[in-house]
């Protein structure tokens, strides 16, 4: 059965990968390092309209809100929602210590572009949309990315504290 999603009514549109892809590589050849600040905020000041489609279609499966979601079921949820809609398949599991993890080897952000710019679209759109998950703060910390030649996409999700001690341990200086 495929779902649908009524983008309209929900201040959703739809974009190509190869619009997201263009929009990436103009944004970097012409503000260079600060494109990335651009497509973070972009994706933050966005992604409560993907957090309500997901509690839309949450309910429009007989699920419960997603804070009442057990952790296993939420992950294959907001696995299932985001692949259905283009984003890309995703595993999302929580470690030790409460960072979760989103990882992804066909991320829809992360193009063979030649941006060479890392998800920060995504990581601003999941930045909010955990945020509200967790009805806390949180940071989104790539520590992967395809567009920088990994294998796949790898996101880090905590409270801004725990996830500066993992960027200082990650790059030291």
């Amino acid at each position: 059965m495929t779902d649908t999603l009524d983008l309209s009514s929900r201040s959703l549109v739809a974009i190509s990968r190869e619009s997201l892809s263009a929009l990436r590589m103009s944004l970097a050849r012409d503000l260079g390092n600060n494109a990335g600040t651009y497509l973070y905020e972009a994706g933050h000041g966005g992604a409560s309209a993907i957090f309500d489609a997901f509690g839309q279609w949450l309910q429009s499966r007989g699920g419960p809100p997603a804070s009442e979601l057990a952790l296993d079921d939420f992950a294959a949820a907001v696995g299932e929602f985001f692949a259905a809609y283009g984003w890309g398949t995703m595993g999302f599991s929580v470690a030790d210590g409460g960072i979760a993890s989103v990882e992804s080897s066909n991320w829809a952000e992360a193009a063979s572009d030649s941006s060479q710019l890392p998800c920060y679209f995504t990581s601003g759109v999941l930045t909010d949309f955990f945020g509200r998950i967790t009805d806390a703060p949180v940071s989104v910390l790539e520590t992967e990315c395809r567009s920088l030649g990994h294998e796949r996409c790898k996101f880090l999700i905590g409270t801004p504290e725990k996830l500066q001690k993992i960027y200082e341990e990650l790059y030291p200086g």
